[in-house]
């Protein structure tokens, strides 16, 4: 029971020091390219064309299923 207890003190700790308020002049760094994922579509569009040119395959990201026709 103490060990949980140190667990939840620890996990809830650990979640409040995670937050913090952000204040206007640092909002501008947050909106920066590297912060949205978005951003990442050319190296998604890469990481495809890289991932089919090595297992000679093509497709099934995003979507549910295999590739064998069973979703």
């Amino acid at each position: 029971m103490m060990r949980a207890m140190r667990l939840l003190a620890v996990c809830l700790l650990a979640t409040v020091l995670g937050c913090a308020p952000v204040r206007p002049y640092e909002r501008e760094y947050l909106s920066l390219r590297p912060m949205r994922p978005e951003a990442e579509k050319t190296e998604d569009h890469f990481r495809a064309h890289w991932q089919g040119s090595r297992e000679g395959s093509a497709g099934g990201f995003g979507a549910a299923g295999g590739g064998c026709g069973c979703n």
